[in-house]
């Protein structure tokens, strides 16, 4: 018994002892509130960390700048077993001004060589000192960005981004693509992004991505992108849109098992080519564009349920769904709309190019409540219907 005893108290004492190291930033030579170029001694205590198989890199309140370093290559490379951790929005990485004359600046992101693993990013304030107003193609430079995790060649896997500022980014404030699994982008705060707020892409065994309790605040440039954004996917399974502020759109396409659910939009949900989908809850409101407030094609899989859709003035359409066309015969398949309340100026639910359709418990308010064409096997409670005639 007494050996026992005096085995778990050693255990004890080396689990208390084996905590993580922490590698402060200023120890190697980072100084906060003067235009210095912080980039080495961030770089380096971010080497060190890594060499030491792990820990926390830590970013006290200030603002320490950062300048590009190699093309298309993340300037901070955060190794496996890593949190790089400030202390909220007063701990800032900020771009240097050049950044407005370049391109493909890249603030966080995995290692070039090598990827990474059990990756947290946390309590931080990302500026990218972007001063372009809106995007000018040609003029713009719409690649620099963030977070950018991509790898070609190497898995990026288990990163979580917790309590993140990110603003002024003429590209995207936070990007996720090749070879990444495990994301999970948690109770960050968007500002001021001409591209994209988060983007997400992925490759052939992408997977398994999250974004909740997201926000993006009022914006003094114009924005061409969405505040949620999943294009080039490439086979990406598995992705969890839920409980977002957006005050531009959710564009997501091109996944095998998504669900959108929660969020509150000003703008609109769109989505191409997506199979399994799950879109539920959501509250879409509609800027005033002559477009339909939801619309998505060739979906394969559809559960439409208990979302409020409100069109604007000009908004035609509350809810499109589409498919087989000249360039993919996939025809949006297998689709149930059910429990919502949809308006629009013309026309609640429009179904073009539709297969396998039930329609059933909407409140719907519109000129039309339902158009169909090129629709089979629809099942719908709704009276007033209107087929168009095949063209």
């Amino acid at each position: 018994m007494r050996l026992l005893i005096a085995f778990v108290i050693c255990f004890s004492t080396l689990v208390g002892t084996s905590t993580a190291k922490e590698f402060n930033i200023t120890d190697y030579g980072a100084t906060a509130g003067d235009e210095t170029d912080d980039s080495t001694a961030i770089e380096n205590a971010l080497a060190a960390c890594g060499e030491a198989g792990g820990g926390t890199v830590f970013i006290p309140a200030g603002t320490f700048f950062l300048s590009r370093r190699n093309n298309e290559t993340p300037i901070l490379e955060v190794p496996p077993n890593t949190t790089l951790r400030g202390e909220g929005a007063a701990s800032i990485l900020k771009f240097n001004p050049d950044v407005n004359q370049s391109n493909f600046w890249r603030m966080i992101g995995a290692p070039v060589v090598g990827g990474t693993k059990n990756v947290v990013i946390r309590d931080l304030h990302l500026d990218g000192s972007n001063t372009h107003p809106k995007y000018i193609k040609g003029e713009t430079p719409e690649h620099n960005a963030g977070l950018w995790f991509y790898n070609k060649n190497h898995l990026i896997e288990n990163v979580t981004v917790l309590n993140v500022f990110a603003e002024n980014f003429s590209g995207d404030c936070m990007a996720f693509s090749y070879n990444c699994q495990g994301i999970t982008v948690r109770d960050c705060t968007l500002r001021n992004f001409i591209r994209q707020g988060i983007q997400m892409g992925g490759s052939p065994g992408s997977r398994d991505y999250t974004v909740t309790g997201c926000r993006d605040l009022e914006a003094s440039v114009q924005s061409s992108g969405s505040t949620i954004h999943v294009e080039h996917a490439r086979g990406l399974k598995n992705v969890i849109i839920e409980n977002n502020q957006c005050r531009k759109s959710i564009l997501a396409g091109g996944v095998d098992g998504m669900v959108i659910r929660g969020n509150t939009v000003t703008g609109r949900i769109v989505g191409n080519g997506n199979t399994n989908l799950v879109i539920h809850s959501n509250i879409v409101t509609a800027v005033s564009k002559k477009h339909a407030v939801v619309q998505l094609g060739y979906t394969k899989g559809l559960n439409f349920r208990g979302n409020i859709i409100h069109g604007a003035n000009d908004t035609t359409v509350g809810l499109y769904l589409w498919g087989n066309s000249r360039y993919n015969k996939q025809p949006g398949e297998d689709l149930i709309i059910s429990d919502n309340q949809i308006s629009g100026t013309e026309t609640a639910i429009s179904l073009n190019g539709t297969k396998d359709v039930r329609i059933h418990g909407n409140t719907l308010k519109a000129a039309n409540l339902l158009r169909q064409k090129r629709t089979e096997g629809l099942d719908s409670d709704i009276e007033q219907a209107t087929a168009i005639k095949q063209e």
